[in-house]
């Protein structure tokens, strides 16, 4: 059954019933971490040295990918919580300590893209007049999320599958999400750009709306997986346990 969009999101709504406070506060946390991080770096940028504009740019990269193996591990929390299985702060960690250079592969493959895209956009921003730099900016900005949504209706489920089966590698999950996604890119899409109205509410609070946002679109997007592999149909009492190495797609 593919349920749609106001479908899933009441799915959401009901999990997050009673539970926002670990989600918010694992989000803030990983927000924290990361932000200080680039601020530190970029706080000691210097555009008029070629080498420490290059080296301090690496670093920002590779606290994107810091923040998104963070995620992987919000993601397993929220998967634990749409199945009503216990779940911890400690879930934003599990990234690092499950086989994670199948999370590394997949995340480094995604972000590269994005980078590649956007470089012509980031690169002039340190050299132009301040007005030109924040169009720049802002373009670049937008250029990686559109990169980003097209992406994830791809190999959005990735992580997903990763996280369901410990022995799968990172390049068959890719090839999975592939094949769950055939035919439902399009509900991907518009499922996440649905989020789009409520996501433009929390500029006027000082993107602090972002940290109840962002819980209730990783629900609805986990709860999307969770019907698009049928497991919404078919529930079973340690689902996601997965404990065999074999991957066996519900899908045929």
């Amino acid at each position: 059954m593919k349920r749609t969009s106001a479908n899933l999101k009441t799915l959401a709504r009901e999990a997050l019933t009673g539970n926002f406070a670990l989600p918010v506060s694992a989000y803030l946390l990983i927000t924290i971490v990361t932000s200080v991080l680039s601020m530190v770096v970029t706080g000691f940028l210097d555009v008029s040295n070629t080498i420490s504009l290059v080296t301090s740019q690496i670093l920002v990269y590779l606290f994107s990918l810091l923040s998104s193996l963070l995620m992987v591990g919000y993601d397993k929390m929220i998967l634990n919580l749409n199945r009503r299985q216990p779940y911890t702060l400690g879930n934003i960690f599990y990234a690092f300590s499950h086989n994670p250079d199948r999370f590394i592969v997949v995340n480094f493959i995604l972000l590269l893209v994005g980078i590649l895209v956007s470089l012509p956009f980031d690169i002039p921003s340190y050299t132009s007049s301040s007005w030109n730099a924040m169009i720049l900016s802002m373009v670049g900005i937008l250029v990686r999320s559109l990169v980003s949504i097209i992406l994830a209706a791809f190999f959005g489920l990735a992580n997903y599958l990763l996280l369901d089966y410990p022995e799968m590698g990172a390049m068959q999950a890719m090839k999975e999400s592939l094949k769950f996604m055939k035919g439902n890119k399009g509900r991907y899409v518009h499922l996440y750009l649905s989020f789009l109205p409520l996501t433009i509410v929390c500029i006027f609070t000082c993107y602090i709306g972002i940290l109840w946002l962002l819980p209730y679109m990783q629900t609805t997007l986990a709860f999307f997986y969770m019907d698009i592999t049928g497991e919404l149909d078919t529930p079973v009492v340690e689902a996601g346990n997965v404990q065999d190495n074999s991957f066996t797609n519900p899908m045929l």
